[in-house]
């Protein structure tokens, strides 16, 4: 009997074989993504959502905000708020480094930063080739996830992580 990681992982390598044809290939639209680690696992988020990738050099921490907000910097005069992914998502800490990075998100209406352990560069993932989260994944992630990729990375919902009021702070 196969258990149900098995399946999903069974249903994926058949999924990433299967034969495409020229006009599926044609009308699949494609997502440029920034590829990043929070070890053990990579992640992704979509290039349109990321303003820029700087190094975390200084970050001033703020009392009182929810364990997931790592604090502010300074970001061309800009006050940022950076977070850390690791810990709203219930992985584990590893504490920084001069290899952290901070990935600058912005849309129109908000922007911060998420720090990564390392970047590992950009990707263009055709959407078709999407498949489920995965299950290990804690419920406050899975709300963030878009998808996996065939290479196994997480590709973050840009959109949703922006737009979302749990990473609101209100006071």
């Amino acid at each position: 009997m196969m258990k149900q990681e098995d399946k999903i992982l069974k249903a994926r390598a058949q999924f990433a074989a299967r034969k495409v044809s020229a006009s599926e290939e044609a009308s699949d639209s494609n997502l440029m993504l920034v590829e990043f680690f929070l070890f053990p696992e990579k992640y992704a988020v979509e290039t349109s959502f990321v303003k820029e990738v700087i190094t975390l050099k200084e970050i001033t921490p703020i009392p009182g905000v929810p364990e997931f907000v790592m604090g502010v910097i300074n970001f061309r005069g800009e006050i940022i708020s950076v977070l850390n992914l690791k810990t709203l998502f219930g992985l584990k800490e590893k504490g920084l480094t001069e290899m952290n990075k901070v990935l600058i998100l912005r849309n129109d209406k908000m922007s911060f930063g998420l720090v990564a352990d390392a970047i590992t560069g950009s990707i263009c993932v055709p959407v078709s080739q999407f498949s489920e989260p995965p299950l290990t994944l804690s419920k406050s992630a899975a709300e963030f996830v878009r998808g996996l990729a065939y290479d196994g990375t997480i590709v973050l919902d840009g959109e949703q992580l922006l737009t979302t009021e749990i990473l609101t702070v209100n006071q």
